[in-house]
């Protein structure tokens, strides 16, 4: 299991618009990218960077905290229901669901 917050960082600038080589917020973007983790993990999810799915999830994510920051709306259905798919299938395959 490995985490490339590298890669991350670039895909989350990617689709924010940003330039790869504009490092202004890499600070910020490489924060809520461990902070997406962990809180992801604390739920059971786990991310695993070499698996492509999990990566662009993972980007989906953190993009959309981003952008919604400041906004008390709800999750997306669409990303919702991702991160529901992705726990039962973590917890069925490693034998924590019923």
């Amino acid at each position: 299991m490995a985490l490339n917050t590298a890669t991350v960082l670039l895909l989350v600038k990617t689709r924010l618009n940003r330039l790869a080589g504009d490092t202004s917020l890499d600070d910020y973007l490489t924060a809520r990218i461990n902070g997406a983790v962990t809180e992801l993990a604390n739920v059971g999810i786990t991310i695993d960077t070499d698996d492509t799915s999990l990566t662009l999830f993972l980007v989906d994510y953190v993009v959309w905290q981003y952008q919604c920051r400041d906004d008390s709306g709800a999750m997306p259905d669409w990303l919702r229901l991702r991160r529901r798919e992705l726990w039962l299938k973590q917890n069925t395959q490693h034998g924590g669901g019923s």
